[in-house]
């Protein structure tokens, strides 16, 4: 966005600040990658939360679902009527209106949005000069391989959604407007391509800490066959809630468009994956922890309200919790602390589509 011309603000928590400090000390990031490239000087780069956000009419918060509720929290002190917060999946928007509700924070003057998925295909660049995954500390330099094209958008409630995506797309173009926030965080890939292949690849990345391409290598046909299955069962829960079934194939080459191979009809990744390792050191990596307890226990739980049977998240689930000694059916996301407790289908579809009401509020 810097690089775009806008006036940018970059923040991390003061506990994390590790992430920041090699940025700080340039004055900023280089990009590579196919889009634009250079150094991108960057206004403010900051640890303090107040002044990062002041003024600032959207704020994105680019972390893992762990750190949703403390961004939230750092900034609702110091929000400003008009603004929104933007997250990413993992049933964020719900999660952090709720959040933001309990402190005191009104969502009738404070816009909270979410996308399906981040807006690139990025990481960054490792000391040895190539894009390791979470591997080595960074010099500051980061690698967008490729921007999605139609990234979904929904703002919670959705009536909120198009202004919100008016606003997005003077930075990205090829966001478009979600039916709700049901249908942002029910079709991100990441809960069902992750757990599926570090469940079924665990023994060897035990053996070697990661030392393979998940995204190649990790993906065999007994791999893709327990993601199909649990690629229905997600299509399955969406239909239930009113959105339109949409396979994770499906929404990979729609966002993906340009990368798609003409003959396969698949999207290529040999050149950004091939002899790269990028599998999970261990089996406590976010690839469970995140994607078990943020994206397929919410889902999960949503099914059960909705009488849809799900077997292979069912499975995954209980196998994460016995792998990682951790009971996730208990540390996920249910629909209890989504806010979505009591209600039927219709309610909570109603509920994603035009706010609380009554007592809910």
């Amino acid at each position: 966005m810097t690089l775009a011309g806008f006036d940018v603000s970059l923040a991390e928590l003061p506990q994390f600040k590790s992430n920041l400090e090699m940025p700080m000390r340039k004055g900023g990031i280089e990009v590579t990658g196919e889009l634009r490239n250079g150094f991108a000087k960057i206004s403010k780069i900051t640890f303090d939360i107040k002044e990062a956000i002041h003024g600032r009419e959207l704020i994105f918060i680019t972390t893992t679902a762990f750190g949703h509720d403390p961004f939230t929290r750092a900034c609702a002190p110091h929000l400003q009527d008009g603004q929104a917060l933007i997250y990413i999946s993992y049933f964020g928007a719900l999660r952090m209106a709720k959040l933001l509700s309990q402190l005191g924070v009104s969502t009738d003057k404070v816009t909270v949005a979410e996308t399906a998925s981040f807006i690139y295909a990025c990481d960054r660049v490792g000391k040895r000069g190539r894009f390791f995954m979470e591997r080595y500390q960074d010099d500051a330099k980061v690698v967008i391989k490729r921007e999605k094209d139609g990234l979904p958008l929904a703002a919670f409630p959705a009536t909120k959604t198009p202004e919100i995506v008016r606003k997005v797309n003077e930075l990205f173009p090829s966001v478009v407007a979600a039916t709700n926030v049901f249908e942002t965080s029910i079709n991100n890939p990441n809960p069902i391509s992750h757990t599926a292949g570090v469940i079924l690849n665990a023994g060897w990345i035990e053996h070697t800490g990661g030392k393979f391409s998940f995204h190649l290598d990790g993906q065999t046909p007994a791999v893709e066959k327990v993601a199909k299955a649990m690629d229905e069962e997600k299509m399955a829960i969406a239909a239930a809630l009113g959105l339109r079934k949409v396979t994770t194939e499906e929404w990979s080459q729609s966002m993906y468009a340009k990368y798609r191979n003409k003959t396969s009809g698949r999207i290529y990744q040999d050149k950004y994956y091939k002899g790269v390792y990028d599998a999970p050191p261990n089996l406590k990596h976010r690839y469970l922890t995140e994607d078990v307890v943020y994206g397929l226990v919410p889902m999960a739980s949503m099914a059960d309200a909705a009488s849809v049977r799900t077997p292979a998240f069912n499975s995954i689930i209980t196998l994460a919790s016995i792998v990682n000694e951790v009971d996730y059916w208990s540390e996920g996301m249910t629909r209890e602390k989504l806010g979505l407790a009591g209600m039927s289908v219709d309610r909570m579809v109603e509920f994603a589509n035009e706010g609380p009401v009554g007592s809910e509020s």
